[in-house]
């Protein structure tokens, strides 16, 4: 039982990669975002 537990935990740590990598491309769109902010804001200027 303890076995299985433990293989359970390789697929969460497997599925915490996905969500690492999805946070990278998040963050990327959000610096993007606040650039493309910035500009508008600079053309209101």
């Amino acid at each position: 039982m303890g076995i299985g537990n433990w293989e359970l935990g390789i697929g969460n740590w497997e599925l915490g990669i996905g969500n690492w990598e999805l946070g990278i491309a998040i963050t990327n769109n959000k610096r993007q975002t606040t650039n493309n902010k910035q500009q508008i804001h600079n053309l209101n200027a």
